[in-house]
């Protein structure tokens, strides 16, 4: 693992660890973040990378009232000499979005952004077993020592569904919604996977709203 990878993976954990240790505020911000996206249990498919992503959201994105979201906090905390200020900055920054796996090559997956149509190389050194070219997943990428990585967030919709994901985020789009807002809503229906067994993954995306209406 590159000096950049490691660094990433250090500070991330020390970040996520601090943060989460106030588990009744961590709890509130849970129950939000499943009001938004569906809720699911420790006993479903998704539940650890549910939480993985959960946790990422909650230190980098949340803000409650009249506060800044906890890593931006620790952002203003750290000395500008300190060599973690720059990783917490990358992690400020980073981009969560949909993404189509593209291509594989060594060292490095060339992904497609569903929702923006950037193309976008990410260094990655680890084999992601069981990952193809097709494959559609909610991803957090982390700009960082000019390089693009991996944040946490690992969170795959079926690749059968992508024409019809595809085709919902571009009308919400179209209405105004934010990118957050298609996320959120494109992650609920990945929880109706779950609940709807007997369906085609790629019709629960298409029936969507009725569904979960």
């Amino acid at each position: 693992m590159s000096s950049t990878a490691a660094l990433l993976e250090q500070v991330i954990e020390e970040l996520y660890t601090r943060h989460t240790a106030d588990t009744e505020r961590a709890g509130i911000a849970r129950r939000e973040y499943e009001e938004r996206r569906g809720r699911v249990h420790q006993d479903d498919e998704l539940w650890e990378p549910w939480s993985a992503a959960f946790v990422e959201w909650y230190v980098v994105e949340r803000a409650e009232a009249g506060s800044l979201p906890p890593a931006v906090a620790t952002y203003r905390e750290l000395a500008e000499t300190d060599p973690r200020r720059e990783i917490v900055r990358a992690l400020v920054t980073s981009q969560r979005s949909l993404f189509e796996v593209q291509a594989f090559a060594r060292g490095r997956i060339e992904l497609l952004d569903l929702l923006g149509g950037a193309e976008i190389h990410v260094v990655e050194a680890r084999a992601l077993h069981g990952v193809e070219v097709g494959d559609v997943a909610e991803l957090r990428l982390v700009g960082v020592g000019g390089e693009v990585r991996f944040g946490r967030t690992f969170i795959y919709h079926p690749k059968a569904a992508r024409a019809a994901i595809v085709e919902r985020a571009r009308a919400m789009l179209a209405k105004g919604a934010s990118r957050r807002d298609v996320i959120d809503q494109i992650a609920q229906l990945r929880v109706q996977v779950t609940r709807y067994r007997h369906m085609a993954p790629a019709r629960v995306y298409e029936l969507g709203s009725r569904i979960m209406g």
